[in-house]
């Protein structure tokens, strides 16, 4: 029989890649969202319209709970991308990315869902002092201690991280934070969303999951110039003036000041996964520079 997958974070980047790649795999998607419109529509940085994979629709809010009455009726599967990236409504990483996460495991621990698929983040011991990073490591640590099978897959960076670079080289210079020589290999969306499906069907405990090619953030950037067949204009911004930018933004408004603390703590380290993708970042920059 087809088994039902519940996708959460349907209309993300990642998630909407997950609902037409589980779906086009024979399984039964049942999409939460919010706002079922957004299905329809194309996301930022080639992220697909995906209504058409969607089999059910759920929505509501994980962020409130009298929303989910009935999410988990008759789902086998639980796959959860949820977390902030570019919201505006004030939440925190540990209400987002742990508590509503956090919730989704309870609700399928309760349901008695055959597993449950999390994405969490490539080199969470190192950066564990980050509150993005406490968060998705306390649902991993829920997830534990819930008896239920669950797989998490860990992708080093993702491929619309990267159309900012893009976006900036369109405008004539980008900027990076450090001198941009650590080095990382980012996963395109489609790429993960196959990882994801074929996690959800592996007994590993852990997925490690980065693209088919490591740079540093220079040659990343130097790349998108060259795509755009622009001369490189690049302008390091150093790492003690951002750790201060950090200070400033997080007194402002702390959930931009965690999100930049992130940001500049990814400067400064390593970030390379072992190589399952298969799309380059010079087609995926092409392929943005097509569209626009």
């Amino acid at each position: 029989m087809t088994r039902t997958v519940l996708v959460a974070g349907s209309t993300g980047y990642l998630g909407k890649y997950a609902v037409r790649a589980f779906h086009q795999r024979g399984y039964r998607v049942r999409a939460l969202t919010r706002d079922e419109a957004r299905l329809g529509e194309p996301g930022p940085f080639t992220a697909p319209p995906v209504a058409e994979f969607a089999d059910e629709v759920f929505v509501g809010e994980v962020t409130k709970p009298e929303t989910l009455d009935g999410l988990m009726d008759g789902v086998d599967l639980v796959f959860s991308s949820i977390g902030i990236s570019r919201q505006r409504d004030g939440l925190s990483f540990d209400e987002v990315d742990h508590r509503a996460n956090r919730r989704l495991v309870d609700l399928a621990r309760q349901a008695g869902v055959e597993k449950f698929v999390y994405v969490s983040l490539w080199g969470a011991d190192e950066i564990r002092h980050l509150e993005i990073v406490r968060a998705h490591e306390k649902v991993v640590a829920a997830l534990a201690e819930s008896g239920l099978p669950h797989t998490i897959v860990r992708p080093s960076g993702y491929f619309s991280d990267m159309g900012v670079l893009l976006d900036m080289a369109r405008r004539g210079r980008a900027f990076l934070v450090g001198e941009g020589t650590n080095r990382f290999n980012p996963i395109h969306g489609a790429d993960l969303a196959e990882v994801c499906v074929d996690a959800m069907e592996s007994s590993a405990r852990e997925i490690g999951a980065g693209g088919p090619e490591t740079l540093t953030q220079r040659e990343a950037a130097e790349l998108a110039f060259d795509v755009l067949g622009k001369p490189p204009r690049i302008t390091v911004l150093p790492l003690w003036l951002m750790r201060g930018g950090v200070r400033l933004i997080g007194a402002l408004n702390q959930q931009f000041g965690d999100l930049f603390e992130f940001i500049v703590t990814a400067g400064e380290i390593d970030g390379v996964a072992p190589s399952v993708g298969r799309t380059t970042l010079r087609s995926y920059f092409e392929g943005l520079a097509a569209d626009r």
